[in-house]
C-alpha cells in the first residue's frame, strides 16, 4: 500500500501509520487494567467473501478479548490494493473480519474463533483452512 513503517500501535506508538491501533474509547485511558473489548459480539458478514461461504449466514457471534482494533482511517487505501473487510460490526464501525482473495486461503479475524471450536464441531474458520491445505497437495 505504500505505507512506509507501518505498524501496529501495540508495538510501535512512534508508527506513522498505525494500521492496527487502541481503540478510540480507550485512547486516553493510561491505566489499561480491565479495558479490554471482551466477550461475544455479533458481527455482520459481507456477502461473495470466504467468510460469508464458510459461515453461510449472514450474521454471527465470536467471542473478543482485545483492545486494539483496525483503523478505520486505512479502510479505503487497503481496500483499493486488495484487502477485502469480510466482517463488520453491525453499525459497520469496528472491521471485524478480512481476507485477501486471490488467495486460496487468507483470512484474518479481530475475535477468537478456538474459544467456540470443539473436536467434533470444528470452527467454520479451521475447517475452511483445513479444507484448503487438503487441495494443495
Amino acid at each position: 500500500c505504500g505505507l512506509e513503517d507501518a505498524n501496529s500501535g501495540e508495538f510501535n506508538l512512534d508508527s506513522p501509520h498505525r494500521v492496527i491501533d487502541i481503540m478510540k474509547e480507550q485512547e486516553k485511558i493510561t491505566q489499561r487494567g480491565g479495558t479490554m473489548r471482551l466477550g461475544a459480539y455479533p458481527c455482520k458478514v459481507i456477502q461473495n467473501t470466504k467468510m460469508r461461504s464458510l459461515y453461510n449466514t449472514s450474521e454471527i457471534s465470536e467471542r473478543h478479548r482485545h483492545r486494539y482494533e483496525f483503523n478505520n482511517k486505512y479502510r479505503e487505501i487497503m481496500t483499493k490494493k486488495g484487502l477485502v473487510i469480510s466482517g463488520v460490526s453491525p453499525d459497520d464501525t469496528l472491521v471485524e473480519a478480512v481476507e485477501l482473495s486471490d488467495k486460496r486461503f487468507f483470512v484474518g479475524v479481530q475475535f477468537h474463533p478456538e474459544f467456540k471450536s470443539r473436536p467434533n464441531k470444528p470452527h467454520p474458520l479451521f475447517l475452511g483452512l483445513i479444507k484448503a491445505a487438503l487441495k494443495q497437495e
